[in-house]
């Protein structure tokens, strides 16, 4: 069962079926050894963790197995063993291009409840992201009236589309990794401005906070969450206690989370010590 909270206008968020909604996946052929640790490699391309679960219904073998799998590439230094799967090496992170193609329905669900929280006329800081993408498309669709103030030159050009939107470009040095702009000069920008509501995501987040790789995208996500009345975070199931690089906050500078799963059980406790309103796309 999915918790709500109130948004700028009182109005609970819930959760909104999309088209892109699946009933499930089913179990692929059985693969060798070698062509498992070459896949588990190859979704690491695209997506920072991977669950055990997901792969060994993919692969269409055990949980053991994957584990298995996942040990000895950890041994090798190709992945890193976290708590129910693995993650790229600390330190690395797909591109922006590379994470927004995956897990495109799990993210379109989060938006579509993420969005409940914008109300007329709002003042909103998105962050440069995966996940924000998809949000910014879905308030363009949408055609919200809004001012939108983002260091991200996709999400610019997304919710630029529409005419009831008015959109605010961070200056700072260009990041073609991340689609995005960085540094002292964005950080400085954003202070200049207060939002009723900041939406970003990470790489990770654990009992301790929510983490990433990328010093200089921690300190926008700790900036527009500064600036911010209403301070929502939106993540995929796979980022559940994965502990990267960085510290980007504790839990308690989040007021909002939304994700697609249930949070597992002692992260879930430590979300609900710490404040956080929990919606389950």
């Amino acid at each position: 069962m999915s918790s709500s909270g109130k948004t700028s206008t009182g109005k609970p968020l819930t959760v909104v079926k999309t088209d892109n909604d699946r009933a499930g996946t089913k179990n692929g052929e059985r693969l060798d050894r070698e062509e498992r640790h070459r896949r588990i490699i190859g979704e690491l391309k695209s997506n920072p963790t991977v669950r055990i679960s997901h792969l060994a219904e993919a692969f269409g073998v055990s949980t053991e197995t994957v584990r298995r799998d996942i040990d000895s590439l950890s041994s090798r230094g190709l992945v890193e063993r976290t708590y129910g799967g693995a993650a790229a090496p600390m330190g690395r992170e797909p591109t922006v291009r590379e994470r927004t193609a995956s897990m495109v329905a799990e993210r379109q669900r989060i938006a579509a409840v993420a969005i409940q929280a914008i109300a007329p006329g709002d003042v909103v800081m998105i962050d440069s992201g995966a996940t924000t993408h998809h949000l910014a498309q879905a308030i363009a669709a949408a055609g919200l009236e809004a001012t939108v103030i983002t260091n991200g030159l996709e999400i610019a050009e997304e919710v630029g589309a529409s005419s009831a939107v008015r959109v605010i470009l961070c200056p700072g040095a260009y990041s073609a990794h991340e689609k995005g702009v960085y540094g002292q000069d964005t950080c400085d920008f954003l202070a200049r401005f207060h939002a009723n509501v900041a939406f970003t995501s990470a790489g990770g987040i654990t009992e301790g906070g929510v983490t990433d790789v990328d010093s200089n995208a921690c300190w926008i996500k700790r900036s527009m969450f500064k600036r911010a009345e209403r301070r929502i975070f939106m993540m995929d199931n796979a980022k559940f206690n994965v502990r990267l690089l960085e510290v980007v906050m504790p839990l308690g500078e989040v007021t909002d989370l939304v994700v697609d799963k249930p949070l597992p059980e002692k992260l879930a406790e430590a979300a609900k010590a710490a404040g956080i309103t929990t919606v389950v796309a």
